[in-house]
């Protein structure tokens, strides 16, 4: 219409009375029989007093206590300390024939000086980690690798979660990519340098370029790191020195490594490279922390992975439905995730990160055994049969949880992706196959960026969560169908048992009185004549039988 809009004027001619009004405490009152309907993005916004609010946040924090959510106890767990043990050496003292070559070689003994200092100081050193990118999977291998050459916990600090706030501040200084968790970059250095800086004085900076990934999946052709999550350490280092050194200017030094994961020895030996002159650290004392390093990493897994046994197998005994996220590790970050995956929790949800999916042995038999036996794939964590170019780590990672989800009748899969991911874009029509083909449900948030449509959210959130009651109630009448049919052969199974010890029973007594035919208990399927007048009882009395019995198979 080319008519202007009305603008809605309130009447204060008009008063209802007092004793009409029924909701007095509001700032829109209403009189008996009327309706008000409240649109709303957030359930506390649905209310309008304090402590309808307090009721609602109860109740929702109640069915989040009860509802595992792997997704955010990773994006918690990750950061933590994981123990290592402690593989420092002790710092040295000069022996006599040492002393005596100090006196002529100085460099020596500046070398030896200049390391007792650096072993001295490494309880005060403070390093920094990003929580950015592939850091939600690699973080405790690094911090068990400080940790274990005596850096103190309490000084590996972390940037603060992504936040919209976080990323207007820092994002000014440039942009990396299009894909939003690139963009992060930046605003994460920034808000160590000029946030946490000034909380606790920072040494380093650390992010390094992980290039290949540890993983357990089998027959894959690589496990790279995609080009721009390893590439953005070096984008984001740009943005604060190209025009002066913003690091230096602040006293701190930013790191970022080049290192190649899966392999330990190269590993051990890019790690002595960077940290062996900043630390004083000894060839050894290295290896073994780098050994303590991926042994707090499986650790880590191995924690995430029983977690999430124990979550599948109460909606295996509950009948219930559990919601497979098939994402990258920084997915995980609750700034990149938009709170969708809390959303689901809130409806009672049980949700699951692809990379804790458990794969214990009788698990991945159940799931993966026959297609094995059939020489499909040659083992459970090969996905051959779908994905031949596994060359990125994460991607593969992503098909093989499709299957896992595909296969398993209390599973079903939401997959998230960015805007603009060149690494996901290959894989969509092969992961909704997997899983739609099955006959699982497939849903998914594609294109994720900055923006949180929040309302939009919500209502596709719904829309599944209509789907999935809907679903489950197919899923339990199914379930009771089969347990019918299962009632009835066990039934039938009980029947036929009963008729087999009768016949060996009267096989027996048969033989033993020299008496007919007897079939050694045997059931072929036809009706065995027993003549059952000539059968002595035990007294040695003739019974009175009806003349012949046929027991029916």
């Amino acid at each position: 219409t080319e008519e202007a809009a009305i603008p809605f004027v309130k009447d204060e001619s008009i008063v209802f009375p007092k004793e009409k009004i029924v909701n007095p405490n509001s700032k829109v009152p209403i009189v008996g029989g009327t309706q008000r309907l409240i649109i709303a993005t957030c359930e506390k916004g649905t209310v309008e007093d304090l402590n309808s609010m307090k009721d609602i946040k109860k109740g929702l924090d109640a069915v989040k206590d009860i509802t595992p959510n792997l997704v955010e106890h990773a994006a918690v767990e990750v950061w933590k300390s994981h123990s290592p043990a402690i593989v420092k050496d002790e710092i040295p003292v000069p022996t006599k024939l040492e002393e005596l070559k100090f006196k002529f070689d100085k460099k020596a003994k500046e070398v030896f000086e200049a390391r007792v200092e650096l072993m001295k100081n490494r309880g005060k050193v403070v390093i920094a980690i990003p929580r950015v990118l592939n850091m939600y999977a690699h973080t405790p291998f690094f911090t068990a690798y400080f940790e274990a050459v005596g850096i103190n916990p309490g000084n590996i600090v972390f940037s603060e979660y992504t936040s919209e706030e976080m990323y207007k501040e820092g994002a000014k200084r440039g942009s990396i990519d299009p894909c939003f968790p690139s963009k992060i970059g930046i605003p994460h250095l920034h808000n160590l340098i000029y946030k946490v800086h000034k909380k606790k004085k920072l040494n380093y900076i650390f992010l390094p370029l992980v290039d290949t990934i540890p993983s357990d999946l089998i027959y894959a052709q690589q496990h790279h790191a995609c080009p721009t999550v390893t590439a953005t350490s070096e984008a984001a280092k740009a943005a604060f020195t190209k025009e002066s050194d913003m690091f230096r200017d602040n006293g701190i030094e930013y790191i970022n490594t080049y290192l190649y994961m899966t392999e330990p020895k190269l590993c051990a030996k890019q790690m002595f490279d960077e940290w062996g002159p900043k630390l004083g650290l000894s060839k050894e004392e290295n290896d073994k922390a780098v050994d303590e390093a991926y042994k707090a990493l499986n650790r880590y897994n191995k924690s995430m992975m029983k977690k999430a046994r124990k979550a599948l197998d109460d909606l295996e005994r509950e009948n219930k439905i559990g919601i497979v996220v098939l994402a990258r590790p920084y997915h995980n970050d609750p700034g990149l995730n938009h709170e969708i995956l809390e959303e689901f929790q809130k409806l009672g949800y049980t949700v699951f990160n692809q990379d804790a999916l458990p794969t214990d042995e009788d698990m991945l038999e159940r799931l993966f055994g026959d297609e094995v036996k059939a020489g499909i794939i040659k083992g459970p964590m090969d996905v051959g049969d779908v994905w031949k170019n596994s060359y990125s780590e994460n991607t593969t990672r992503k098909v093989w949880a499709a299957k896992y989800t595909a296969r398993h009748p209390n599973l079903v899969a939401l997959e998230l992706s960015s805007f603009k991911c060149g690494h996901d874009a290959p894989i969509y029509t092969v992961v909704e196959e997997i899983v739609s083909d099955s006959g699982t449900p497939y849903f998914s948030f594609k294109d994720i960026d900055e923006n949180k449509p929040t309302g939009s959210i919500k209502i596709r959130v719904e829309t599944i969560h209509y789907f999935l009651k809907r679903y489950r109630e197919d899923m339990i009448s199914k379930t009771k169908k089969i347990l019918t049919i299962e009632e009835k052969m066990k039934e039938f199974e009980d029947k036929i048992r009963r008729q087999y010890e009768l016949q060996e029973r009267l096989d027996a007594l048969h033989k033993k009185q020299g008496t007919g035919d007897y079939h050694n208990g045997s059931l072929n399927g036809n009706a065995v004549g027993i003549d059952l007048s000539k059968v002595k009882s035990k007294n040695g009395n003739t019974e009175k039988i009806k003349e012949t019995q046929e027991i029916s198979v």
